[in-house]
């Protein structure tokens, strides 16, 4: 009884623990406010420069338009294709996103730390429910769950990193890829509550949870495709071993989930077939890729399975227990599917994101190792010893997450921030221009953040995830360059202007290399995609506007570079001006009243 009012006594301690983690892991947001304080500028909380800036790129402006009512998928480019039909794919992390974003339609660029502050404490929750279950212990549920959101990315690195000094400063100034990159954060929880059920399944078999395990299954195939591949993975693995058991009740059960869970999926290979038809479809694949290819010696050296895939055989083959099997068989298939890629010289994203994965499950075994061996020297750790462990292990993650946020901010604070007159244009075309236009700027920034303030349609689309030919965004690109007077040389040129220090910084996302090509397996490398792009600008021998556009942009940049005035055009209206942005009106467009 005395050990049960005890637990009871630290419920509330541990509770108040994961509610400070949750805070910490948005910490940087805050400061990022602190250090922008007083400057003249509009703050964003979703830069396109900083590394990860996915929301920008790609997942703000999908949400932008199923807020909208436009279609959405392939956001990037102007719509001219049948996909319509297909409201956004994959389907079911971007309307999540809808429905978190809706409340601040006028604010999407805050959607990551939105999504965090919402979707940590869920995913922490998630998680501790998996791992208390695993391994029946409420403080080891708290570690481990603490470990596995805060230091996911740390214990993707092999020991050999660790020695890399430059590695390990730039994990530390990078954001936290479950706030920064929103998808892992829905991908990730949505994937702990199928682990949960299936362990239960597993455990204890019913008709209500392989019912409950097919449809949380086949919903899976409406998420990112790392997400359903592992998940897939893991059944089958499960299946193998309930074979080796002669568990055929279980099996059965499993079966009969899989099966489920494959009628559920059909619109998935539906819209799979139908997307297959469309010609911008290899080239989507193509540039949905990492772009890189590994060398022979990275390739071999990932052979070698990660120390802490080690830790969880040692700890099945030693206790032998259903849980450590299980979570033994999640931490390597989530191994296999990060490594895979790499070691067949294809570091293909869609695979290459199971890291999501190992990451956190490999925190929940090393905690779980570390609470074994405390088990197996009661007589070194007894008594209070046991919770100094635990303190101690609290602080580090404690130390660790709070100065990644301090580093990081320190590093990018300036990187959130637009110029005021450019977010006044941004607004603008929000509240006065018809959804679904399509404006035309030079810009890559503007290119990519104008389709996060207002539902409008950009006529260079950019790369990842765009659903044309390379041809078509090569085509369009060099027909606006050729519009602004604008040479491919000095395009390729660009630096970002940071208007905090008033300097040039290398543009990352926003070269045109990056934000044209992006992952292209096609064109891996910058010169590559150079060449691609100055053969297009001087091939192109059509000097006007092949697709419509609607609005003409010009700002800080279009001015800096491009050719004569816009009011020296004929058949261009001037509908807003300040001191920094014109936008101009093609005549067949018309305003809101």
């Amino acid at each position: 009884m005395t050990k049960i009012l005890d637990r009871r006594s630290v419920l509330p301690v541990l509770a108040l623990w994961m509610v400070i983690l949750c805070a910490l892991m948005t910490l940087h947001f805050v400061l990022i406010q602190f250090r922008l304080t007083g400057i003249n500028h509009t703050v964003t909380y979703s830069p396109v420069v900083v590394q990860h800036a996915d929301a920008v790129f790609t997942h703000i402006p999908i949400v932008r338009k199923l807020i909208s009512g436009l279609p959405a998928f392939g956001d990037q480019f102007v719509n001219t294709m049948n996909t319509y039909q297909i409201t956004a794919w994959p389907r079911l992390p971007y309307y999540v996103l809808a429905l978190i974003g809706w409340p601040i339609a006028n604010r999407l660029d805050a959607l990551p730390i939105v999504a965090t502050v919402l979707l940590t404490p869920l995913n922490a929750a998630i998680v501790y429910q998996l791992v208390r279950r695993i391994t029946g212990s409420v403080a080891v549920g708290v570690l481990g769950t603490s470990a596995a959101l805060t230091l996911r990315e740390v214990f993707v690195l092999q020991p050999w990193h660790w020695t890399n000094i430059e590695q390990l400063e730039k994990l530390f100034v990078n954001p936290f890829f479950s706030n920064a990159l929103v998808h892992p954060q829905i991908s990730f929880a949505f994937c702990c509550i199928v682990l949960f059920c299936l362990y239960k399944l597993v455990c204890n078999t019913d008709s209500t949870t392989y019912v409950i395990n097919g449809i949380l299954y086949g919903i899976s195939f409406y998420t990112y495709f790392y997400l359903w591949t592992f998940l897939t993975v893991v059944y089958g693995v499960i299946a193998l071993y309930l074979l080796q058991r002669r568990d055929y009740i279980t099996l059965a059960s499993l079966a009969k989930a899989a099966g489920l869970a494959l009628i559920i999926s059909s619109f998935y290979w539906i819209d799979v077939m139908r997307f297959s038809s469309q010609p911008g479809f290899a080239d989507f694949q193509d540039r949905f890729s990492l772009g890189r290819q590994p060398n022979l010696t990275e390739r071999v050296v990932n052979l070698r399975p990660h120390l802490i895939t080690i830790l969880g055989l040692v700890l099945v083959t030693t206790r032998r227990s259903v849980n450590y099997v299980y979570l033994f068989v999640l931490t390597v298939t989530a191994e296999l599917m990060w490594k895979l890629p790499i070691v067949i010289g294809r570091d293909y994203q869609s695979l290459h994101y199971a890291y999501h994965f190992y990451g956190p499950l490999a925190g929940i075994t090393l905690v779980v190792g570390l609470h074994d061996l405390l088990l197996r020297l009661p007589y070194i750790f007894k008594g209070s010893l046991h919770r100094v462990f635990y303190v101690i292990a609290g602080l580090l993650i404690s130390t660790m997450t709070i100065y990644r946020a301090v580093e990081y901010s320190n590093e990018h604070y300036t990187n959130f921030v637009i110029h005021s007159d450019v977010q006044a244009a941004y607004e603008f075309v929000r509240d006065s221009v018809s959804p679904g236009s399509v404006l035309l700027a030079a810009d890559p920034e503007v290119n990519m953040r104008v389709r996060n303030i207002a539902p409008v349609y950009v006529y260079v689309p950019s790369g990842y995830g765009t659903f044309v030919t390379t041809e078509e965004m090569l085509l369009r690109y060099s027909e606006m360059l050729r519009f602004f007077d604008i040479t491919a040389d000095q395009m390729l040129e660009y630096q970002w202007d940071d208007v905090v220090s008033s300097s040039s910084h290398d543009a990352g996302l926003l070269k045109s290399q990056q934000y044209i090509f992006n992952g292209s397996l096609r064109y891996p490398t910058n010169n590559l995609r150079s060449e691609a792009i100055v053969q297009s600008y001087s091939s192109l021998k059509n000097e006007s506007l092949t697709y419509g556009a609607d609005i003409v942009w010009i700002g800080p940049y279009e001015n800096s570079i491009g050719g004569p005035s816009m009011k020296e055009r004929e058949g261009l209206i001037l509908m807003y001006e300040n001191e920094s942005v014109q936008l101009y009106l093609f005549p067949t467009h018309t305003v809101h009243d």
